[in-house]
C-alpha cells in the first residue's frame, strides 16, 4: 500500500522510526506487531481517501459483500504491521520466536534437507511478508529471499533516511537478501544446493513488476501472475511449495505462516507449458487464499487495471 509523500508525512516517518520504534524494540516479545496493528486501524480511519480506494478495489473482487469497510480497515492494520516488523528482526531467535508465529508444514522442509533438495516457496504478500523468513533464519534454516524493491515514487530526505533505516533493520536477519532484477544464477545455484527460496506469486510491491508474467483471473479480474516460481523449480530441479502467513486463528496476537504441500511442476514438458500450467495454479491458489484472508493481503490498492490487473481494452 503507496501512501502519498506530505510533510505531515515526514513528520509522522520521525516519529515512527524513531521514538516509536525505539520504544518497541524494548517491549515484551509480540508487542510490537499488536502495537503496530492499532496504529494501522487508526490510520485507517484517518485516511478515509486512501480507505474508499482500497473498498474500491475490494469491489471488484467481492461484489456481493456488505463488510468491505472492515476489510478495508484490516488491510490498513496489515500494512503497518508489514510495514514496521523489522522492528522485531533484531529480537527474534529460537527461544521466543512462538510469540510472533506459529508455524505449519515444517516437515516439508526437513524432507527436502533429507533427500538433499532444494525448496521453492511461493507466496503471496500476505500478512507480515517477511515474517517467516526471519523466523526460518533464525532457526538456522538456510534461507533466501528474492525481493522486488522500494517503491518507485519520489522520498524526500526524510523518506530517504526512513528506506534506509529499514534496509538496515532488515539486514539483520539471519537470510540471504537478492534483488529480483538481477540474475537468477545464484538462486538457481543454492537451490541445487539444497537451500531455501521464498519468492512471491502475486507482486513485487515496488512499483515496477518484474519478470515474466501471465494474466489469469483471480476473483474474478484478469491479474498479471509472476512465473518465476516454477521458472525456478524447473530450472533447478527443487520442490515448490506454497507459503501464506496470516493473523493466527488460535491467538490473533501472532501470526501464522503454512507450508502447504508439494506443487506439480510439469517436469515432463517444455518450460512453456510448464509456466503455463503453474499460472493456472497460481491463480487458482490465490483465489481460495485471497478469498479466505481478504484483510491480509497487502495489495489490494494495486488491485485495478494498469497496475497488478491488466489494462481494460
Amino acid at each position: 500500500m503507496v501512501i502519498g509523500e506530505s510533510v505531515a508525512k515526514d513528520a509522522y516517518r520521525l516519529l515512527v522510526w524513531g521514538p516509536w520504534r525505539q520504544a518497541l524494540e524494548h517491549s515484551p516479545w509480540g508487542w510490537e506487531y499488536r502495537a503496530n496493528r492499532k496504529l494501522g486501524t487508526i490510520a485507517g480511519r484517518v485516511a478515509w481517501k486512501k480507505r474508499r480506494e482500497v473498498e474500491e478495489n475490494l469491489r471488484r473482487a467481492f461484489p456481493g459483500r456488505d463488510d468491505l469497510g472492515q476489510v478495508a480497515l484490516d488491510a490498513f492494520a496489515t500494512h503497518f504491521v508489514n510495514q514496521y516488523a523489522s522492528f522485531a528482526f533484531g529480537r527474534i531467535d529460537g527461544r521466543n520466536y512462538r510469540h510472533y508465529l506459529r508455524l505449519e508444514g515444517v516437515d516439508h522442509l526437513d524432507r527436502a534437507a533429507r533427500d538433499g533438495v532444494g525448496v521453492v516457496l511461493m507466496h503471496p504478500h500476505t500478512g507480515p511478508a517477511q515474517l517467516p523468513l526471519a523466523v526460518l533464519g533464525a532457526l538456522g534454516r538456510s534461507v533466501h529471499q528474492v525481493g522486488g524493491g522500494e517503491a518507485a515514487v519520489q522520498k524526500s530526505r526524510v523518506g530517504g533516511w526512513a528506506s534506509a533505516e529499514r534496509s538496515r533493520l532488515e539486514s539483520r536477519m539471519r537470510v540471504t537478501l537478492h534483488d529480483g532484477a538481477g540474475y537468477l544464477r545464484g538462486l538457481l545455484r543454492v537451490l541445487a544446493e539444497g537451500q531455501v527460496v521464498l519468492t512471491a506469486c502475486d507482486g513485487t510491491g515496488g512499483g515496477q513488476e518484474l519478470g515474466r508474467r501471465l494474466v489469469r483471473p483471480v476473483l474474478g479480474q484478469a491479474m498479471l501472475l509472476p512465473v518465476g516460481p516454477f521458472y525456478m523449480a524447473f530450472r533447478s530441479g527443487a520442490r515448490l511449495h506454497t507459503l501464506h502467513t496470516v493473523r493466527d486463528p488460535l491467538d490473533p496476537r501472532r501470526h501464522l505462516s503454512v507450508i502447504g504441500d508439494e506443487v506439480q511442476v510439469r517436469r515432463d514438458a517444455p518450460l512453456r507449458v510448464a509456466l503455463e500450467a503453474g499460472a493456472d495454479f497460481t491463480a487458482d491458489w490465490l483465489s481460495l487464499v485471497l478469498g479466505r484472508y481478504p484483510g491480509d493481503w497487502l495489495f489490494w490498492d494495486a488491485f485495478r487495471p494498469g497496475v497488478l490487473l491488466a489494462e481494460d481494452r
